[in-house]
């Protein structure tokens, strides 16, 4: 870990029983105490959450210092460690971002595309489930289809409509676990930290989405405004002090190729900034056709979108997989922000059974990092912990008469 990349690093810990632990948001270290000699005291009251304005010369302190030793990616954790992270840390991953083209390109257009995430084999495994599941599907007909009135842009043959198809986190053991990969995946989760910050949730259970030759598209939608010209706060994406912010990002791992050209995932880029509403004609691909992109997505690729910007589906004359195109769409939201309730009361039957922390901690109901919230690392699999001081927990169940301590 190159802590000079971070000139600006924000420093905390916390005094969990004999262990003290320290953590820099402006890198993936943590710094553990392994031993600690009778002789050193406590140094590092006043580093609480400071921001360090030399991460260099920090590093070589920290490092240099007897109660400290630096654990990265090349020295991970054990199987099993649990890291807890003290509650006055910033509720983002400050280190987590994007490459500037990344970075470039998702707040310029308000999508990119992450290449190669699943493998061929894992594709190929992931169709073979489908196909199994096939018969499942539900199309879309008559007022449920998408793409307008026969003879419109996005009409496709106007009979032929989208097949959906959900439930894939329930399905068996041998079945399931790719995707719900997607929600931990050690390639994506970075991106999902960058831009919906530490705590991630999945909003909306995941959909596939599966278009047939001639099959209809689906009319524009999405975007940053309604067409009263009111904010969108539930689709919303911000800009702020150089991160991005999305209130709900969209993630679709494409389980067939699609070149620009053959229909699938359409988009009109920079629409999350817009200031004007999205003219209705535009929307149905009757007026400047010319703004709208048709990406091209190979198989294995996941693109990710902010539903700030305004999207659709063109219709399908792509080969794909035997004449049709598949993709599988998942929604992620910030730790403390819905748009969808399927977590209420609880998820669907057989959801989370056999999920690992991760996943569960992916699934948790929306509530605040600073509240005990299990968090993903960026490694996929372990998770830590925002610790609400007992004191402020006793407080609150007196309070509130809430015996887990919490407002």
């Amino acid at each position: 870990v190159n802590l000079r990349a971070h000139k600006h690093t924000y420093i905390s810990y916390m005094h969990r029983g004999s262990r003290r632990v320290m953590r820099t948001l402006g890198s993936h270290a943590a710094f553990v105490r392994t031993s600690a000699p009778s002789s050193v005291k406590a140094p590092f009251t006043s580093l609480s959450s400071t921001r360090v304005s030399s991460a260099v010369g920090e590093e070589n302190r920290l490092k240099s210092h007897p109660l400290f030793t630096l654990r990265s990616r090349s020295s991970p954790w054990r199987k099993g460690q649990r890291r807890h992270v003290h509650e006055t840390l910033l509720g983002r991953a400050m280190g987590h971002k994007l490459t500037e083209e990344e970075l470039f390109a998702f707040d310029l257009s308000g999508f990119i595309v992450v290449k190669n995430v699943f493998s061929e084999a894992e594709i190929e495994r992931m169709n073979q489930v489908v196909d199994k599941h096939e018969p499942e599907m539900v199309e879309r007909k008559g007022q449920l289809r998408l793409g307008g009135k026969k003879g419109m842009p996005l009409a496709g043959d106007g009979t032929t409509g989208r097949q959906d198809l959900g439930g894939m986190l329930a399905w068996p053991k041998g079945e399931n676990e790719l995707f719900r990969k997607m929600l931990t995946h050690p390639k994506l989760v970075p991106y999902y930290i960058a831009l919906c910050g530490e705590g991630y949730r999945m909003d909306h259970l995941p959909l596939l989405i599966q278009q047939k030759r001639n099959c209809d598209g689906f009319d524009f939608h999405g975007g940053r405004l309604n067409q009263d010209g009111s904010w969108i706060q539930g689709l919303a994406y911000e800009f702020v002090n150089g991160r991005p912010y999305c209130h709900l990002l969209a993630a679709s791992v494409a389980l067939t190729t699609t070149k620009t050209g053959e229909g699938g995932y359409a988009v009109l880029p920079g629409s999350h900034k817009s200031n004007v509403p999205v003219p209705p004609d535009v929307m149905k691909m009757l007026k400047q056709t010319e703004s709208v992109r048709n990406p091209e997505i190979e198989k294995g690729d996941v693109l990710l979108f902010t539903e700030a910007c305004t999207h659709g589906t063109i219709p399908w004359t792509g080969e794909g997989r035997d004449g049709k195109r598949r993709a599988v769409l998942y929604r992620f939201a910030p730790a403390n922000m819905a748009y969808g309730r399927s977590y209420l009361p609880e998820w669907p039957k057989g959801t989370t059974d056999g999920m690992s922390d991760g996943e569960k901690a992916v699934l948790q109901p929306p509530f605040n990092p600073r509240l005990d919230r299990n968090l993903l690392c960026d490694d996929g699999e372990q998770t830590t912990t925002f610790v609400r001081a007992d004191f402020k927990k006793a407080h609150d169940a007196k309070v509130f008469n809430n015996p887990e301590g919490y407002f």
